[in-house]
């Protein structure tokens, strides 16, 4: 025969595990949910983007050209600026490597225009 006591801590470790099954089973839920959401954005971005007009199909202008430290090459070297893109919440250009031997693509950090400091 159990006491009161081992049938309160029983019923106890009963409710902790259920609780533990329900969270487990509605994060799996969420998990997947979530990557439904994912893939489906996923492709429709891709969908997009293989269906936009191409807004310059020409290459840039020899200004997007600088010198710069290509990491394959290991030294200075002329890049031309590809695009910019925002990675977590950061801009970054896209250089790529114009030796013919190289084309290698990589993203640096852009420059942000720096404010003059406040005089007080």
């Amino acid at each position: 025969m159990t006491s009161h006591v081992e049938q309160a801590i029983a019923a106890r470790i009963a409710r902790v595990r259920a609780e533990e099954e329900r969270k487990r089973k509605q994060r799996e839920e969420l998990a997947a949910a979530r990557a439904a959401g994912v893939g489906r954005r996923h492709a429709q971005k891709l969908y997009r983007q293989a269906h936009a007009q191409s807004q310059t199909p020409e290459d840039p202008m020899p200004a997007a050209l600088r010198s710069i430290h290509c990491p394959a090459c290991r030294c200075e070297r002329v890049a031309r600026l590809v695009a910019t893109v925002v990675v977590s919440r950061n801009p970054h250009n896209v250089m790529h490597c114009t030796a013919d031997d190289c084309g290698l693509q990589w993203l640096v950090r852009a420059e942000r225009p720096r404010t003059a400091p406040v005089a007080a």
